[in-house]
């Protein structure tokens, strides 16, 4: 939504030459997805050709993208200025009509060509900062990662025919954090931490009902789960042992373990994989609690003025809404932006709670 007091904008370049003028009046939707936890973001750009006078651009092309505002009312929850969304590399190409038109999309410069290889190779008696800053050494990357996790120990880590990509998303998985690549940085840091992985604190946005068009509220009960269990060798008993956390992260007494793993029984979520020591089972269980009690409710809403200034991450204050809504503490999970010349600029958010 748009009008004289505010007007929407964005700004294209291709490898580092500016097209805003050229996209401008062929533009149909321009569309930028952000996501967390290693997922590249996607961009996709649809463009009328009615003349055939618009060149496809070459795969591995490089579009930067920029969203916001020439012109923003007060008191909107919007300002004036550009937000930099971002360089995507392009990766595929449609062209088709009638009408003739050309469809572009791309994903984060940052995470295609060796971010994406396969390889074969071992990360042992290490920590988890000295795993990330080889894999960004390997991939001419920034490391970044939170001090509360750089220093953990991993004590083996096996990358058999596996990408750094997903090496790095499945460690994220395992001690429930961040693990993206952005701007030139592989960033690791605890989800809902609500700082940076330099530790700068990232700042809350505030929405209020009259600022969307459209929401949706589901509350999932996960509460059947009580406490979760992960199991790990015991080289000294030349056993397995069991370590049980409460829903609220904290240690309880060993459990015998006796039902099937991965199963439900007695309001227990148990992990499947079997650790190498205890303290790598400790800190798995931990963070899953943290994930299941993140994940008890989710909230999706479409902002009638676009918020290119919201990214994964954020977090999010409701008011407006129900009781139970508003008193929740919201972190954005997921972040859509489209400009269509109809429209001009909208958000979308998937937020979950925190």
């Amino acid at each position: 939504m748009s009008d004289a007091s505010n007007i929407p904008a964005f700004r294209v370049t291709l490898d580092g030459r500016d097209l805003t003028d050229a996209v401008a009046p062929r533009l149909i939707q321009l569309s930028i997805t952000e996501k967390r936890g290693g997922e590249a973001d996607e961009l996709e750009l649809v463009l009328h050709d009615h003349d055939g006078a618009m060149a496809i651009p070459k795969k591995g092309a490089r579009l930067q993208v920029s969203l916001g505002y020439t012109k923003a009312a007060e008191g909107e929850g919007i300002s004036a200025g550009m937000v930099d969304k971002g360089t995507f590399k392009v990766d595929e190409r449609e062209w088709g009509g009638p009408p003739d038109l050309i469809t572009i999309k791309g994903r984060s410069a940052d995470l295609t060509g060796g971010y994406r290889q396969r390889r074969e190779r071992s990360h042992r008696n290490t920590t988890i900062g000295a795993i990330v800053r080889r894999v960004a050494a390997a991939q001419g990357l920034t490391p970044h990662v939170a001090p509360e996790l750089a220093s953990i120990e991993v004590p083996v880590l096996a990358q058999d025919q596996v990408s750094d990509m997903a090496l790095i998303r499945r460690l994220g998985r395992r001690h429930d954090a961040v693990a993206q690549v952005k701007r030139g940085r592989l960033i690791f840091a605890p989800i809902a931490a609500g700082v940076t992985a330099s530790g700068r604190a990232i700042p809350a946005a505030a929405l209020t009902k009259r600022d969307g068009d459209k929401y949706s509220y589901r509350d999932a009960d996960r509460g059947q789960y009580g406490a979760v269990e992960a199991r790990h060798h015991d080289q000294a008993g030349a056993r397995r042992r069991t370590v049980r956390v409460g829903a609220d992260g904290t240690d309880q007494p060993e459990s015998a373990g006796s039902a099937d793993a991965g199963g439900r029984d007695r309001g227990v979520r148990r992990i499947r994989r079997v650790f190498h020591n205890e303290a790598d089972a400790r800190h798995a269980a931990r963070s899953e609690a943290r994930r299941m009690s993140r994940g008890s409710a989710e909230f999706t809403y479409t902002l009638a003025l676009g918020r290119p200034d919201l990214y994964p991450e954020r977090p999010i204050s409701l008011s407006g809404f129900k009781p139970e809504i508003d008193a929740k503490k919201w972190l954005i999970a997921e972040c859509s932006h489209s400009f269509t010349p109809s429209e001009g600029l909208k958000t979308e958010l998937k937020l979950e709670t925190r």
